[in-house]
């Protein structure tokens, strides 16, 4: 959904005579969500393409060390975010780097 952005406007008075030289952007609920909704939707996504790129970092290493050193087959990547489903036998699990080292 693309953000609908607010034109925010001063309210200017002339202090003189009291005349209302510009009508300013009203200060509203309506207005305040709608920041904080692009800001929201904002932060997703950023988490979201954060998660891709370190996918593609860590599918572009193994590529890049499997080419280097002609090992170019039977090349396996998996991403473990979570070891819940699996039991680790052997090797340690690092969590910030979502691998498996054995």
């Amino acid at each position: 959904m693309p953000y609908n952005k607010t034109d925010w406007k001063d309210h200017i008075v002339d202090t003189t005579t009291g005349e209302v030289i510009q009508e300013g952007t009203p200060v509203s609920a309506r207005n305040l969500n709608n920041m904080e909704t692009g800001i929201y939707e904002v932060t997703e996504a950023s988490a979201a393409n954060a998660a891709a790129i370190a996918t593609l970092q860590s599918e572009v290493e193994v590529l890049k060390n499997a080419s280097l050193n002609n090992l170019t087959n039977n090349v396996f990547l998996e991403n473990f975010s979570t070891l819940d489903a699996i039991k680790l036998s052997n090797g340690i699990y690092d969590p910030a780097a979502r691998r498996l080292y054995v």
